[in-house]
Formats: structure tokens, sequence, C-alpha cells
């Protein structure tokens, strides 16, 4: 993870959207303390879409049964899918 003084920040502060591309995180610091992260929007809203499905409990249960399904073995080829659905 790429560090910057919030000085060095607010020096390059037009530049950032290009430097902080993909996943990538750039932390910025005061005092050697990290106060906050710049991201791009696309990876600001894949965390927020994570927090959102974790934090729902019926959605983490069918994702958790799901999971169980699959190691038990109870599972479909896509060609069993496809008779299934009618395709």
């Amino acid at each position: 993870m790429e560090r910057l003084t919030i000085t060095e920040a607010r020096n390059k502060f037009m530049k950032l959207p290009d430097e902080s591309t993909g996943n990538q995180i750039i932390a910025v610091t005061r005092r050697n303390k990290e106060v906050m992260a710049v991201m791009s929007w696309a990876l600001y809203e894949g965390l927020l879409e994570t927090i959102e499905i974790l934090a729902d409990p019926e959605l983490m249960g069918n994702l958790k049964r799901g999971l169980e399904d699959i190691r038990s073995g109870k599972t479909y080829t896509i060609d069993d899918t496809r008779k299934r659905l009618g395709l």
C-alpha cells in the first residue's frame, strides 16, 4: 500500500484519481498515523456492497446453506440445470 503524507496528498490531489486505479488504496498520513484512504470509486462501491451483504442475515444464511450444499455434493450439472429450467 502506498503511503503519502497529508501534504504530499494535497500537492498531488489532481493526480490521485489516476494513481488509485484498480484495487490500489493509498494511505494518507498525518504525523505518521493513517488518517484517511484514497481509492477508486469502483473499489469504494464494491466495499460498500460487500459490507451490505455481510450485514444481511438472510442473504448470509442463504450463502452458508449454498456452501454447505456444495460441500455435501448437493449440486447440479449445467445440463441438469438446463433441463430443470426447460432450456
